[in-house]
């Protein structure tokens, strides 16, 4: 029996070793150029929201700095996201305005695609979809575009204004529109107002047009935004999309916000919950979906917990935010945990103010606080912080270097370091070795010329002793739970003599005829392949008397005049001087 616990706990282990949480980090959140501030970073977890690495910082202002919004990782395997600032590369303004960026997982590669800086004002604040395979769609500020991954063409889609901006990434819903919400618009329902309020919009991508699918009320019924936008949206049910108001002002006059129901065969907005502040919590900021029935949540702000500063005994008046479950069906809503429920914030074992909540594939959820990754278990409702942050050895200049804005889950296929140069020439008899720096690979196999290397079973190409024969295209096929990876060509051209073996063959290099009247040639030894770069000849006096000789054979000597000369041979694998005579 012991035997089968360790079996599948070794499985278990296995299993989820390369599934990883990623996320970014904003950083500083400052947008001068010249600032020491640190300009963010993609963050990794493993599966358990532990063992925080960085995997890419934005130090470049060239090349983008302060991401925004969710990665995403494409049909391709690669994660696309933005930045809100940088990227300028000719546009007047000093900080740029943001860059969709490329990470490849398998190379650790990240690449600029596009640069925004000819839309100034309008950085983008949030990630990218692929609601068409090889086709990513975003938005920057009210104008929503796509980018073709193939041809690599930016398009804005056919729009009408539709609000301030879009602050949440699109979703494809299931009768295949795309649907955001914006954070205001300069009339509602056809009146003009003073009061900002939110729109719930769609992107046809056959017709390649943006309307407005419904406008909250200015009556304040459906909730107004303060400021900022209506929530991202999620389809618990085929034809109903769910959101958040973050701030409301309903008859109630309660101004914590609300969730409310969007159904798209109707078009008609339905205000399902009122949060309450210092209970439920206020400033509802993400939700998730749990089974079609329950949905996840998280409020940035309220529940019971305060915050009182151990020094001074100040009580804080900002409660530190909630997790909670609404049942769709029943629509009823739940109190699962009060974040902040220490009295020192940093150390708080379940954080403060979340800002985000994601399903992992081990059944957990995983979120983020201010001070660190917050876990959650539904079978229990316990909340732990797996990574609490502690900044004590981070650098002055990298604040909060390891929070996220929010989590992706990704299963990291084998990945190597790209083949910089990929084309080596080394000597016989020497040894060779190639490392293609792997580290979460459980197979290797290398083949030359498609034909399987044997012995080489590591992610270290190690030739002790090279041979002529050993010449040519090498590549790595790596495997790991979460796939496979074949790497770039590497050629070996083994085409250089060892020191040792050029001597000898000095000796082997005879000019003929010696002495020689009209013309001379050279004689190489056999059994090698030499590449001749230059032949000279030149009087004993060191002066060049023929030069731009391209053959070997029949050297015409005829216009020199009687005497010694020196031909100088240069080769790919040495040099060689050799005197004659010219009668």
């Amino acid at each position: 029996m012991k035997k089968i616990v360790i079996v599948l706990l070794f499985i278990t282990t296995s299993l989820y070793a390369q599934k990883k949480l990623l996320g970014v980090n904003k950083g500083a959140d400052d947008f001068n150029p010249n600032s020491t501030g640190y300009g963010g970073n993609i963050s990794e977890f493993d599966i358990n929201g532990q063992s925080g690495t960085v995997v890419h910082e934005f130090s470049d202002f060239a090349n983008g700095k302060t991401p925004k919004g969710k990665l995403f990782q494409a049909s391709n395997g690669k994660l696309y996201g933005t930045t809100n600032a940088g990227g300028n590369t000719f546009f007047t303004t000093p900080n740029g305005t943001g860059v969709l960026y490329e990470y490849d997982l398998i190379l650790n590669k990240y690449t600029v695609i596009y640069y925004f800086e000819d839309y100034p004002g309008d950085p983008p604040i949030n990630g990218v979809i692929e609601p068409i395979v090889g086709k990513l769609y975003g938005s920057i500020g009210y104008k929503v575009y796509s980018y073709d991954l193939n041809t690599e063409q930016f398009t804005f889609v056919n729009n009408i204004f539709t609000g301030a901006s879009m602050n949440n990434e699109l979703m494809k819903a299931s009768n295949n529109l795309l649907y955001v919400t914006t954070a205001g618009i300069v009339s509602c329902s056809g009146t003009a107002t003073s009061v900002v309020n939110g729109t719930i919009s769609k992107v046809n991508t056959i017709t390649n047009n943006l309307d407005i699918a419904y406008y909250l009320n200015c009556n304040f019924s459906d909730g107004y935004n303060n400021g900022s936008n209506p929530s991202s949206l999620i389809e618990a049910q085929s034809g109903k999309l769910y959101g958040f108001v973050p701030t409301g002002l309903e008859f109630a006059n309660t101004q914590n916000g609300l969730i409310f129901e969007f159904n798209i065969n109707t078009n008609t907005f339905t205000k399902k919950i009122d949060f309450d502040g210092n209970n439920l919590g206020s400033v509802p900021n993400c939700m998730v979906n749990a089974d079609n029935i329950k949905l996840y949540g998280v409020c940035q702000n309220g529940g019971t917990n305060i915050y009182i500063d151990p020094n001074s005994g100040t009580t804080s008046t900002n409660h530190y935010g909630t997790l909670f479950e609404y049942n769709v069906v029943s629509n009823t809503i739940i109190k699962l945990h009060d974040f902040g429920n220490q009295t020192n914030p940093p150390n708080s074992i379940s954080g403060i103010y979340p800002k985000s909540i994601m399903k992992a594939s081990t059944g957990f959820y995983f979120g983020v606080t201010d001070f660190g990754l917050f876990k959650f278990n539904p079978i229990d409702n316990s909340v732990v912080m797996p990574t609490p942050f502690n900044c004590t050895n981070c650098p002055v200049n990298e604040p909060l270097a390891y929070v996220t804005e929010s989590l992706i889950e990704i299963c990291r296929k084998p990945f190597y370091q790209e083949f910089t140069p990929n084309t080596y020439n080394p000597c016989v008899n020497t040894p060779f070795t190639y490392n293609i720096q792997n580290t979460n690979a459980t197979t290797y196999v290398w083949k030359k010329d498609g034909l399987i290397v044997p012995l080489q079973t590591t992610g270290i190409l190690t030739i002790n002793n090279l041979i002529a024969s050993d010449t040519g295209v090498y590549t790595c096929t790596m495997t790991n739970e979460c796939g496979t990876t074949t790497t770039m060509n590497l050629n070996v051209n083994v085409n250089c003599l060892d020191n040792e073996t050029f001597v000898n063959d000095k000796n082997k290099i005879i000019l003929y005829p010696n002495p020689a009247k009209n013309t001379i040639s050279i004689h190489l030894p056999e059994n090698e392949t030499y590449e001749v770069k230059e032949i000279t000849i030149a009087n004993m006096l060191g002066q060049n008397v023929i030069s731009d000789i391209i053959n070997i054979k029949n050297i015409d000597v005829s216009s020199l005049q009687k005497g010694i000369y020196i031909l100088q041979l240069k080769t790919n694998k040495g040099d060689w001087n050799g005197k004659f005579v010219k009668e």
